[in-house]
């Protein structure tokens, strides 16, 4: 009877040393890396929302509340997939009905992408230093707006590197187009000539 019982401990921490070896040879994310993510995400959806309420309208108000849309959505995706981590639910995706594959040069991609994102930190700096020089009035706006709109892309990028860091598929209208003319090329309506 002993010895049965010792044979089942053994057999259990066996298993149990195996399966976290496994674990540690996967290039999954655990828990932790998503968290780290997600307080950094979190961090930019409380200063996005501080940025949302200083207007009350207009562009500006649209282009801060697109940011912070975007930041929800991207703190949604992050929720999603620690909770199927935390509950060992395998998680997979579909994208038209194809099953969504990481790309082969993740790392690769996920660097270009950080190297992006610190171009655009630099530039959001230069900005805002720009913007102290002007308390109102035109000049002023458009210095607000490029403020906004540089935000607005890094929290595109950092989506972006946060999907795929992560194996989430990222939608995008390129992806849509695939195999089609992707020099997309506007056509305007009729009512341009107005303008």
């Amino acid at each position: 009877m002993i010895f049965r019982i010792k044979e089942r401990i053994k057999s259990t921490l066996l298993i149990g040393f195996m399966l976290s070896l496994l674990s540690a040879c996967t290039d999954i994310p655990s828990t932790n890396d998503i968290a780290t993510d997600m307080a950094s995400v979190e961090n930019e959806i409380n200063d996005a929302r501080k940025t949302v309420s200083e207007y009350s309208g207009g562009l500006l108000f649209i282009l801060a509340s697109t940011r912070l849309e975007t930041l929800l959505v991207t703190r949604a995706m992050l929720e999603q997939k620690k909770s199927g981590l935390k509950r060992f639910i395998s998680t997979s995706y579909s994208v038209d009905g194809r099953k969504h594959v990481p790309p082969s040069n993740k790392q690769q991609l996920i660097r270009e992408i950080e190297q992006d994102i610190t171009k655009l930190k630099k530039q959001l700096e230069e900005a805002e230093m720009e913007s102290q020089n002007y308390s109102g009035g035109l000049i002023g706006v458009l210095s607000s707006t490029s403020i906004v709109t540089i935000k607005i892309s890094i929290a595109f990028l950092e989506q972006r590197m946060l999907l795929l860091k992560h194996d989430i598929p990222y939608y995008s209208l390129i992806d849509e187009l695939d195999g089609k003319d992707k020099n997309f090329i506007p056509t305007p309506g009729e009512d341009i000539d107005k303008f």
